[in-house]
């Protein structure tokens, strides 16, 4: 007996689409732990291996701890200065981040704020400034700070951070100021108010969201920088966390993995509790930056 097209075809469209969905949700749900997978494995490894002895780490190269050890921060804290340098890299970066956001701001309200061709090739040249390899200015950066004194010293370190960080963010900001309307300024201006009451009063406040995203990126700019101080910083108590991680390589050839990875793990945790802490800041920047 020959089936009637019409009564068999909608039950199979019916099908079709109760797969479908089915297909796109596992395709989708499938993708994202693959990527939290590749994203979450090195995170784990590393703190997995601080707390592993030699063997586990060099020769069984096991998967889970079977025996955890401390031992690893012990030595670490013990034989490296890793605590001093934590605390100069963050003074450092703090210190860096409250200039750049400060300067930068300003310098991004006035882009927007007075419309010149001018403005806009200067926004433009703030975004090439940021993107010139360090490498190519560390040697007239490294003349200029000896000529000046500031060699193997923090405030040399600081105005070469500023070269790279200060135009990231000009750019940030202005794409921030940009999404703020004029109309509360100007009727700020209309009532008595002057230009830096204006800014500091009515636009800083609702530019709260990309000042924090700001902050947060130039932060861990200057948190991982590892050529300008390599270069710029000779002695010890100078240091920042990423030549501790550098020394604790041996050249490659005596690589202490189980200092290393605790350094690494402590050098991770302050990073990991900003994103934690400011999570929904930094977000809500991205939107009223126009990063979406």
């Amino acid at each position: 007996m020959t089936p009637v097209p019409g009564s068999v075809q909608p039950h199979a469209a019916r099908r079709n689409r109760r797969r479908t969905p089915l297909l796109k949700s596992v395709t989708i749900y499938g993708g994202i732990v693959s990527l939290l997978f590749l994203v979450l494995f090195p995170f784990y490894w590393m703190v997995t291996a601080s707390i592993k002895n030699f063997r586990e780490i060099s020769i069984e190269r096991t998967l889970i701890p079977r025996e955890i050890t401390l031992k690893n921060y012990a030595d670490l804290f013990e034989q490296t200065s890793i605590l001093w340098h934590l605390f100069n890299t963050a003074w450092i970066s703090c210190f860096v981040t409250v200039v750049t956001v400060i300067l930068a701001s300003m310098s991004a309200y006035v882009l927007t704020r007075f419309v010149t061709p001018a403005a806009e090739w200067i926004a433009r040249i703030s975004l090439y400034a940021y993107m010139v390899p360090s490498i190519v200015l560390i040697i007239p950066f490294y003349i200029g700070l000896r000529m000046a004194g500031l060699v193997n010293t923090h405030a040399g370190l600081i105005l070469s951070y500023l070269s790279f960080t200060l135009p990231l963010g000009i750019w940030m900001m202005r794409a921030c100021f940009q999404t703020i309307p004029k109309t509360m300024e100007e009727a700020a201006v209309v009532d008595g108010a002057n230009r830096f009451q204006a800014f500091f009063l009515i636009a800083m406040p609702q530019a709260l969201p990309g000042v924090v995203s700001t902050s947060i990126f130039v932060f861990i700019l200057c948190w991982g920088e590892y050529l300008y101080p390599a270069v710029l910083i000779n002695g010890d108590r100078l240091r920042t966390i990423t030549i501790t991680l550098d020394a604790l390589t041996g050249g490659g050839q005596n690589i202490k993995f189980g200092l290393l990875m605790a350094a690494s793990t402590v050098a991770t945790i302050p990073i990991l509790l900003i994103f934690l802490l400011l999570q929904k800041h930094l977000v809500r920047g991205f939107a009223a930056g126009g990063f979406e």
